[in-house]
């Protein structure tokens, strides 16, 4: 015997269940996107301020001590631009908000 699906639950007086939100969204699309533009601008600059950290670390170093460790102790992600004009950038979609 096949197996039964679930049935729709029923309310006390036999109707199917509401299921709120079925045909619009409750939360403003305009919203949400200033919302995750700010949530990436963040993990964005938590990102470059690690890895610009992880550099310095990494240059500090002697060159002795660079070659010892060799090309696996180097940082892994990308030398971050030294320009100061990327958290501008930031600034503006925080700002909008």
């Amino acid at each position: 015997m096949p197996e039964e699906s679930p049935k729709k639950k029923r309310g006390p007086r036999g109707g199917i269940k509401h299921k709120p939100g079925r045909d619009h969204d409750r939360k403003s699309a305009a919203s949400k996107k200033k919302r995750f533009a700010r949530r990436t601008a963040r993990k964005r600059r938590e990102a470059e301020d690690d890895a610009r950290k992880a550099w310095s670390e990494w240059d500090a170093l002697s060159p002795e001590v660079k070659r010892l460790l060799g090309p696996l102790a180097q940082p892994k992600m990308p030398r971050p631009a030294e320009t100061e004009n990327a958290s501008d950038r930031e600034d503006e979609i925080e700002g909008s908000a």
